[in-house]
C-alpha cells in the first residue's frame, strides 16, 4: 500500500499530527501510527490547493488532511473532479489566465463593436417621436449651457430662407417635420449638425464659408440624412446602453434626462452612418435636379477653411472631419468624378 505523508487536523483541536495515508480498495486508509481509520473513498473530498499550499482531503468525520505530495494524492484518490480540475489549471497556468482575459476582452470588444448597434438599430425605431423631440430640447439646452453656442448674428430673414431650402428636401414619407435653428458657435466653428426629431442646428461660421445656396442644400440633406436614419439617437444609445433604449420606448425619458442628452452632444457618428447620410443627400439633390458634387464642395470649402485657421492638425485628430470619410472621397458621389472646385 503506497504511504503518504500527511497532516491530519481532528477539527477541535488546533495542533495538527502527522499520518501516512494509503488506499485499500475502495478505502482511504489514515494511520497514525496508534491505529488506523478507514473511510470511504467516494464519501472523501479532494480540494486543490492555490499554488504551493497542499492539497485537502476533508474526510467524513469532520476532519481534514493537508497533503504536500499533490500528485501522489490525487492520483490515489483518482484524480480531480472536472470542474475543479479546469479551474486550478487556470489558476497555475499564466498562459490560460492571459489567453482567458484576451478571450473576455475579444467578447466584449465584439459585443461592443456587433451585437450593441445591432440591438440599438432594432430598438430605436421603437421610440416614440415626442421623446426624440424632448431630448433634442435637452441636448441644445446643454450645447448652450456648456459651450459658445448663442443666439445667431446673422438678420432673422437668413434662417427663414433655410427653413425654406431644408422643406424641400423633405421626403413625403417621413415622420420628421424639420426645423432649422442658427446658432452663433466659435467654438464649433464652420459646422452644421442634425439631433434627433428633425432639428438641425448650423452655425454662422458655417454660413460664412460656404455661401453658395445650392451647396448649403446639399448639407442640410446630408444632416436630414441622419434624422431620417436616426443616426444621432442611434450613437447615444450605443454609449449610453440598450436599458437606455427600454425605458425610452415607453415614452418616459424622465429618468434620462441627464444621461442620454450628454451622450447626444459628444456622439460621433460612425463611418457607415456618414456615408449613409451621404447617400440620402445625393438622392435628395438629385430628385432636385442638383448635382451629388454639390456636397463634396461645400465639404472642401469648410476644410479649407479650417486648415487656413489651424493647419492641418485641424483635419488630422479631434475635429468634426476626423471621424468623417476623407472629403476626396466624398467628393466623388457615387464613384462619380466631378469637376473641380471653383
Amino acid at each position: 500500500m503506497v504511504n503518504i505523508d500527511a497532516l491530519w487536523r481532528d477539527g477541535h483541536t488546533p495542533r495538527p499530527q502527522a499520518v501516512k495515508v494509503g488506499r485499500d480498495g475502495d478505502e482511504l486508509v489514515v494511520d497514525s501510527g496508534n491505529g488506523q481509520r478507514r473511510f470511504l473513498l467516494a464519501d472523501c473530498r479532494l480540494e486543490a490547493g492555490i499554488d504551493t499550499l497542499p492539497d485537502s482531503v476533508y474526510l467524513p468525520d469532520g476532519s481534514t488532511l493537508e497533503v504536500a505530495q499533490k500528485v501522489a494524492i490525487r492520483r490515489l484518490l483518482g484524480g480531480l473532479p472536472p470542474l475543479q480540475a479546469g479551474g486550478h489549471w487556470l489558476q497555475q497556468s499564466w498562459r490560460a489566465l492571459a489567453g482567458g482575459l484576451l478571450a473576455a476582452l475579444v467578447i466584449l470588444w465584439l459585443g461592443w463593436r456587433f451585437a450593441l448597434p445591432a440591438a440599438a438599430g432594432w430598438l430605436v425605431p421603437l421610440i416614440p417621436l415626442s421623446v426624440e423631440q424632448q431630448l433634442a430640447a435637452q441636448t441644445l439646452s446643454w450645447l448652450q449651457s456648456n459651450t459658445e453656442l448663442a443666439p445667431s448674428r446673422l438678420p432673422a430673414s437668413r434662417a427663414a430662407t433655410l427653413q425654406a431650402q431644408v422643406a424641400r428636401l423633405q421626403p413625403a414619407a417621413s415622420r420628421y417635420r424639420y426645423q432649422v435653428l442658427l446658432r452663433h458657435a466659435p467654438d464649433i466653428g464652420p459646422n452644421a449638425f442634425a439631433l434627433p426629431g428633425g432639428t438641425i442646428v448650423v452655425t454662422d461660421q458655417l454660413l460664412a464659408v460656404v455661401t453658395r445656396p445650392d451647396e448649403i442644400l446639399a448639407i442640410l440633406a446630408h444632416e436630414a440624412g441622419h434624422v431620417e436614419h436616426r443616426h444621432g439617437l442611434r450613437s447615444a444609445v450605443e454609449s449610453v446602453g440598450v436599458l437606455a433604449a427600454l425605458t425610452l420606448m415607453t415614452g418616459d425619458a424622465s429618468s434620462l434626462t441627464l444621461a442620454l442628452p450628454v451622450a447626444l452632444a459628444n456622439a460621433s457618428y460612425s463611418r457607415e452612418h456618414e456615408r449613409e447620410a451621404d447617400r440620402f443627400a445625393y438622392a435628395a439633390l438629385q430628385v432636385q435636379g442638383l448635382s451629388p458634387c454639390l456636397l463634396g464642395y461645400g465639404l472642401q470649402r469648410i476644410e479649407a477653411s479650417l486648415k487656413q485657421q489651424h493647419g492641418d492638425d485641424a483635419i488630422s485628430s479631434g475635429s468634426w472631419f476626423a471621424s468623417h470619410p476623407a472629403t476626396a472621397e466624398r467628393s466623388r458621389p457615387l464613384g462619380q468624378a466631378c469637376p473641380p472646385l471653383r
